[in-house]
């Protein structure tokens, strides 16, 4: 189902990793931004109903560092070869995150996700991640401490909804810096601007028709089981236009 394991990371990264994504502001206490891993393929994107304006950032070493830390410290999962994520950060004003399944349009099935949390001051307030089961209703939570990672596979991201709440006093603002590691087996090529498909398609912003199909798309994945995206050669993401930059 959902794992947890705790990496062996002696120092708190927190203000590396926050120095070294260029973060685009998203919602009232969140600011996030994605991370690519390009490779002779192209740039792996995950397309997703949150709207970015900033480039994606590309793996820095110390990303990469964290993949290697990941894989080393696996039980029972195979090694992952996460070449896209999500990096975020939340302070105490984000609290209002609903019930849902990560988007999986562009996810390798076969894969694993995988949420690391880590803190501006560790020792205090953690946030919880909450996992519903789609079917039966009932609730688990998984204490998101310090250096853990949290993870599940994306067969299981269909059957199950999660969210992640604060866990500690209203007034605490220690803030939490999240990465979700994933496997996009959806891979876009640049020509000059233009982004282009492996099959040489270019990849289009949405007309307001497609993104409300986009958003229609989203909401069936949440309530169903099993849910598989048709194929969409269109984002609602400026940002999955525009190549991806090497922050710092």
């Amino acid at each position: 189902m959902f794992s947890k394991i705790t990496l062996d990371i002696k120092e708190n990264l927190f203000n590396e990793l926050l120095e070294s994504v260029n973060f685009d502001a998203v919602a009232k206490g969140r600011m996030g931004n994605h991370l690519v891993k390009e490779d002779e393929q192209g740039v792996p994107i995950v397309r997703t109903t949150t709207k970015y304006n900033k480039a994606a950032n590309t793996f820095s070493d110390l990303h990469c560092r964290l993949v290697d830390c990941i894989n080393a410290t696996l039980e029972g999962i195979p090694v992952q070869h996460f070449n896209n994520a999500l990096t975020e950060v939340y302070d105490r004003t984000y609290t209002k995150m609903g019930f849902h399944s990560d988007q999986a349009l562009d996810l390798d099935p076969h894969s694993y996700i995988g949420v690391f949390s880590c803190y501006e001051r560790p020792a205090e307030h953690v946030r919880q991640l909450i996992v519903q089961d789609k079917v039966s209703g009932e609730e688990s939570a998984y204490a998101m401490t310090h250096n853990s990672v949290v993870l599940f596979s994306v067969e299981n991201n269909t059957r199950f909804l999660h969210k992640i709440v604060l866990d500690g006093a209203a007034n605490s603002n220690n803030r939490w810096l999240g990465i979700t590691f994933r496997v996009s087996k959806t891979y876009i090529q640049f020509e000059g601007d233009v982004a282009r498909f492996a099959d040489g398609e270019v990849l289009t912003l949405a007309t307001d028709v497609q993104e409300k199909e986009f958003y229609r798309l989203r909401g069936e994945e949440n309530r169903s089981l099993g849910f598989r995206y048709p194929e969409l050669r269109y984002t609602i993401n400026k940002a999955d236009m525009i190549r991806p930059e090497k922050f710092k």
